[in-house]
Parts: C-alpha cells; structure tokens; sequence
C-alpha cells in the first residue's frame, strides 16, 4: 500500500549538542556535468554550492546510464549487476516477470530490490530516514522501509515536497543519523523533449537552480545545519529519427524476445544459440552486439540471473527497436536520450558535497558513482555495507 508515514506520528526531540548533521542526497534527473559552465546566469545557486564545498569535474553513471539503476547505484554503492535494478526495464525468466521503472507494482516488490540503500542502513544503525521520490524507496527492503516515505508523484508540488522535507528535519525523531533523499526530474523531462542545447533546457536547468536556493535558504531560516550532497543520475545526448535501427534488418525477430530496446537493448533466444544470434548481428552498423559474458569489462554488467544473453550497445545518439517499436511516434518527438555508454561524456553528470563535514573548495577528477555510499555512511557515522566503492571520496572530501 502506498502511504506516507505522518509526522505526527513520530516521537519528536531536538538533536543533541554536537550531533551529526543530518544530510540530504538531492538529485538532478539528467542534469549534465557541463550544464552548469553552459548556462552561468542560470546556475548561480550550484556554482556557488560548488565554489564553496567539494565537486567532482564530472559524475561518471553505471551502465545502462538510465535513471534506475543509476539511482540504485549512488545509494548502494553497487553496480547494476550486484543491486539487480540492471535497466530501467528486463526480465526475471526465473519468475517469467518483466520489471518496468513505471509501473507501481515493479517500486513497490522486495524482490528486486538487492543491496543495502542508505536509508536502510541508517535505519539498522539506530538512525532515522526520509525518501522523497527515490528508486527504491517504495519496497521494504532488508525487512525496512525509510521512517517516512513518499510514493512518486510527479503532480506534488515542489512547494509541498519542501515544506514536508523541512518540518522532518527541523523536528527529527531521536537521535542518530539522519538521511533524507530528495529528487527533481524537471532536467529529464524537458531533456528528453527539447534536446540539451535547447532555450528549453536552459529554462528547466534555472528553475532547478532556483529549487536549490530555496532549499539553501529555508534551511538556513529553520536552523538547521546540513550536509547537502547534489547529484544527478546521467547526462543527455541529442537524437533523431534518422539514427534509428530496425531490428527486424537484421534478425528473424521470431527467434528472439527483446528484453529491452532503445540506447541499449538486451536479448533472450527462444530459438538457436546466444553466440549464433551475435554473429548473425555482425553487420549493424553504429552498434556492436556482444554475449553478456563478452562485455566490456569497464562495464561492470557481469552475469546477474535477469541479465539478458545478448546485449546491442550502439554508438553514441544511436537507437535500436523492433519494427513495432521503431515506428512509435513518441520516439520521433523526442530530441534527446540516455542509456549510453558510460564512456561518452554527454552521459555524465554532476556530484557536489556542501555542508560543516565536507571539505571546502576542492576539485577531484571524475569518479564513478559508485563510491558515492561510502560517503554518505561516513558522513553519517554509519559503518557501510558491502558494496563496490572505495573510500577515495572519504579521502578527498570529508573534513
């Protein structure tokens, strides 16, 4: 059942002198690494955020570089392979079930949700924690759900989701740690309309700057001294209609079932061999089709029990759909998308760290998302559970 746990329901006392700052991981769905020097005028709230805290010069995603398992990934410090959000659509053949990002029941079952998310781990630690729209955040996991949570909804205002994460950390339950993950998708949405070198995106990008001022400012009038971390999940990268293949081109399409299509697709024989299906794909142009196995190792998509047999990674801005899908008319308006290989720069995104436990101006290199859990449980005082990162961004960034 869909529910927001009540603030009045929790037991409510102030934190103790000297306490750890409560923290809030804030994304920007698809704001790209570049959009702050691109658009100044319409970033001042970031850039000043990034002046005075700790930044990476790029957030490199996990692959695919869509928006699910990416956010499963900043907060579980895993790889798709190992948390088992591997796109943002697949198929479990154990359980014959499809996961699909936007139906509620996919949000809502335990079963595909593996790793150990912050919330959960500040919750076994004694610890307190709030989601505001976060992939993951709707299924119980390990037994636990964050203390309050909310179901995605895109109608709430943004006026109404501030004032929610405000009254939870001005009146924090107990002591303990406290996290409280917070999403805006105005970048993505708008991304994938108008294309990132739109007057559109740069309109989107301001209002998700003034967003961040609000916030900044409200808690500097609640008194209430944070950690903020600022990320985003991928970048974006234009498209068109001409840079689309047709999957029927090139393969009887009654020998496969098509797990997942788009900037990346995934493959399941129903007849033949996985290996005999690659070579029959050795002539796609812009795209190489390789055996889960063959991936590149950069990737990190090792074999995971929903992983497809065949994955098609295309070049950069390039497409792939079965006739049906290919013809879709929503594909033809969009002007840009996501999912590519990490490699490619439009794909990577933002990571800055503000607040009385970070350091202050410092710039690292890029560094993969992955490492970003670390962060946040040491922040938190919290011991982190195994998970795929390292402690470089404790190393560089924590005071």
């Amino acid at each position: 059942m869909k529910k927001l746990f009540a603030l009045g329901a929790l037991a409510c006392a102030p934190l103790a002198a000297g306490a750890i700052p409560p923290l809030i991981l804030l994304s920007l769905d698809a704001f790209r690494w570049d959009y702050s020097a691109r658009h100044p005028a319409e970033t001042s709230q970031l850039r000043q955020l990034g002046r005075e805290g700790a930044v990476t010069r790029a957030l490199i995603p996990v692959f695919p570089t869509n928006t699910f398992p990416n956010h499963y990934s900043i907060v579980t410090g895993l790889y798709p392979a190992h948390h088992g959000i591997i796109n943002n659509h697949f198929f479990d053949p154990g359980r014959g079930r499809y996961f699909h990002y936007n139906q509620p029941d996919a949000s809502h079952d335990s079963h595909w949700w593996g790793g150990e998310p912050i919330w959960v781990t500040a919750l076994k630690q004694g610890g307190q924690s709030a989601c505001w729209f976060w992939p993951g955040s709707e299924a119980e996991i390990s037994g636990r759900r964050p203390t309050l949570w909310r179901p995605y909804d895109p109608a709430m205002p943004f006026d109404q989701r501030l004032d929610e994460l405000l009254a939870w950390l001005s009146h924090p339950a107990g002591p303990g740690a406290m996290v409280a993950t917070f999403y805006l998708e105005e970048t993505n949405s708008v991304g994938h309309k108008f294309g990132p070198d739109s007057p559109e995106i740069a309109t989107a990008i301001k209002v998700a700057d003034d967003r961040i001022g609000q916030l900044t400012t409200r808690l500097r009038a609640a008194g209430v001294e944070a950690n903020l971390v600022i990320v985003s999940d991928h970048g974006m990268t234009p498209i068109s209609a001409e840079r689309v293949l047709i999957l029927d081109q090139y393969l009887d399409l009654a020998n496969v079932q098509v797990d997942f299509d788009g900037p990346v697709a995934g493959l399941r024989p129903l007849r033949g061999d996985a290996s005999a299906i690659v070579r029959a794909l050795a002539s796609l142009p812009h795209a190489k089709a390789y055996l889960t196995e063959d991936l590149p190792a950069r990737l990190h998509h090792g074999a995971h029990a929903c992983s497809p047999p065949i994955w098609i990674v295309p070049d950069e801005g390039w497409e792939i759909f079965p006739r049906r899908a290919g013809n879709r008319t929503p594909l033809h308006l969009n002007q840009a998308d996501h999912g590519y290989d990490p490699a490619f720069e439009s794909m990577r995104g933002i990571f800055i760290a503000h607040g009385p436990s970070f350091k202050s101006r410092v710039t690292i290199e890029p560094v993969e998302n992955i490492h970003i859990y670390n962060l946040l449980c040491a922040a938190l005082g919290l011991t982190p559970a195994p998970n795929d990162g390292d402690d470089r961004l404790v190393r560089a960034m924590l005071r």
